[in-house]
């Protein structure tokens, strides 16, 4: 077959760009350093207190080359934090207001999300830590955070639409307390509570989320 036939044929006649190669190495060093950062996260090690040459030899690669994809250690952090607040809000996003099981369908919902944050109790833990006096991580874990309050609102509004939810209910400042509260309760848990309690909170956290908002009664 001529050149141009295989051309023709969509067959391609040459290998990757190096452009595509930058990118392949690219995604397998960050995988490597993201990999890395968790394992000594898991090991105990404060983030604060991890070196960068700590995080470049645990990853097995230069020093050059992790400032090359991370010009600062805490946007490591930022990019793990997006990863740990999507799988929460998977967990989350599949519960709906008109479950049949009512409230012990969100308590179950939440026992899964304070099991999935114990797994990954050192992440949460340094983002946590770091959060306290970086502006940067603060903002990014609060936009993260965002995203639970905007599905409590929609979740509040189908409830106040169906009239199981007080009207005059106020979706936006209900939606921030029942997330960052409960978030907050989550962390404080997950960082120092008995395993053997997470339904006991669990059904605390939905309850107060049930009773406060979704099942609210009218104030007036």
């Amino acid at each position: 077959m001529r050149h141009s036939d295989a051309a023709s044929d969509g067959n391609p006649t040459h290998g990757p760009t190096y452009h595509d190669q930058m990118q392949d190495r690219r995604r397998t060093v960050e995988a490597a350093v993201v990999a890395a950062v968790d394992r000594l996260l898991r090991q105990g090690n404060s983030f604060t207190d991890l070196t960068t040459q700590q995080i470049a030899n645990e990853a097995n690669v230069a020093r050059s080359t992790l400032y090359l994809y991370f010009r600062e250690k805490n946007a490591l952090l930022i990019g793990m934090a997006t990863t740990l607040g999507q799988g929460a809000f998977e967990i989350v996003d599949r519960w709906q207001p008109d479950d049949p099981r009512g409230l012990d369908g969100l308590t179950d919902t939440f026992v899964e999300v304070i099991g999935y944050y114990r797994e990954r109790a050192h992440l949460l833990g340094a983002i946590t830590e770091v959060s306290g006096y970086d502006r940067a991580v603060r903002e990014h874990w609060t936009a993260q955070l965002d995203k639970f309050v905007d599905l409590a609102q929609a979740w509040l509004l189908t409830e106040q639409r169906a009239g199981r939810a007080a009207s005059d209910l106020d979706r936006p400042t209900a939606g921030q307390i029942i997330v960052h509260g409960g978030n907050q309760a989550i962390a404080s848990h997950v960082a120092a509570g008995d395993p053997a309690r997470d339904r006991v909170v669990a059904q605390e956290i939905a309850a107060a989320q049930w009773f406060g908002g979704l099942r609210r009664a009218h104030s007036r």
